[in-house]
């Protein structure tokens, strides 16, 4: 069923830098999706790795350009392409989409930061951009789940380099704004700003930990020429400014999952090859044995 929000909703995006949308995504319209990442190992041969400062990776696979199979339909559906717009009040294009997982006991965490660190460098003015967090299995602290600072989007663009500093504003953060641990069910999922500090922990679990998460950004926030940066904290993605700029958004029936309108889970969707950048950002690209 598709989820609606509400104005309070948006109020409460607005103050906390995320909202939880619980069922956005039923368990029939998901399963296959989630079945068909577990019986392909390598994910059509595209499976990459995402370490953590510690050099800990866990699987991960970046598209762009979206198909017509699931992964390429579920960011054009209107509960997912409405909500984001009327949390932003404009319309809104697809940034990319990516699959995270950590497989039972897996080790890597991912480190507190702000998206837009790494979207500022491509070029974008304002911070008009989010993500939407989706579990394809239920999340729990003990498997990591999405950990979020509720109200660090008002706190301003963070100097990520400047690391001691960095953590002492992420500790005082934490004590003065709390710490919300997002544990989902299967279907449930996540609205969060750019500039949401969130970030998560090892697998401890017995369990493993999927997720897909699609960003996008205001149609009127795309990035300017010329203005870009270095991006040190996502070139990993291998995304062109090409890539980057305004494509419409063809948005599809909200019951395609349903009637399952879909050529495939994931075969008809282009992954992109991460560059690999050793000891280079907040993450880097390796590749998986």
């Amino acid at each position: 069923m598709a989820k609606v929000l509400t104005d309070s909703d948006v109020r409460d995006y607005e103050r906390d830098g995320f909202i939880l949308a619980r069922g956005l995504f039923s368990t029939d319209e998901l399963q296959p999706l989630f079945d068909a990442y577990r019986d392909d190992t390598t994910i059509g041969g595209s499976l990459y790795g995402m370490a953590d400062k510690a050099g800990v990776a866990h699987p991960i696979n970046i598209w762009h350009e979206l198909g017509d199979d699931m992964i390429g339909l579920i960011p054009r559906m209107p509960r997912m392409v409405d909500a984001t717009e009327k949390l932003f009040g404009e319309p809104c294009y697809h940034w990319h989409s990516k699959f995270t997982n950590k497989p039972p006991g897996c080790q890597a965490k991912i480190d507190w930061h702000q998206d837009y660190v790494s979207w500022y460098d491509d070029g974008v003015m304002f911070p008009r951009m989010l993500t939407v967090a989706i579990a394809l299995e239920s999340t729990s602290r003990a498997s990591g789940c999405l950990q979020v600072i509720p109200g660090s989007n008002h706190m301003g663009l963070l100097d990520h380099d400047d690391t001691k500093n960095f953590d002492r504003r992420i500790d005082s953060a934490k004590k003065m704004l709390g710490l919300v641990y997002c544990e989902m069910d299967q279907g449930d999922a996540v609205f969060f700003h750019c500039n949401t500090l969130h970030g998560s922990a090892a697998n401890r679990s017995t369990s493993s930990r999927l997720m897909l998460f699609t960003s996008y950004n205001a149609v009127s926030n795309e990035p300017v020429q010329d203005i870009t940066g270095n991006n040190k904290w996502g070139k990993f993605m291998g995304i062109t400014p090409e890539e980057r700029k305004y494509h419409p958004l063809n948005k599809v029936s909200d019951d395609v999952l349903q009637k399952k309108c879909y050529q495939s889970a994931f075969s008809n969707t282009p992954f992109k090859q991460p560059v690999e950048t050793p000891d280079d950002g907040y993450l880097s690209a390796v590749p998986l044995q």
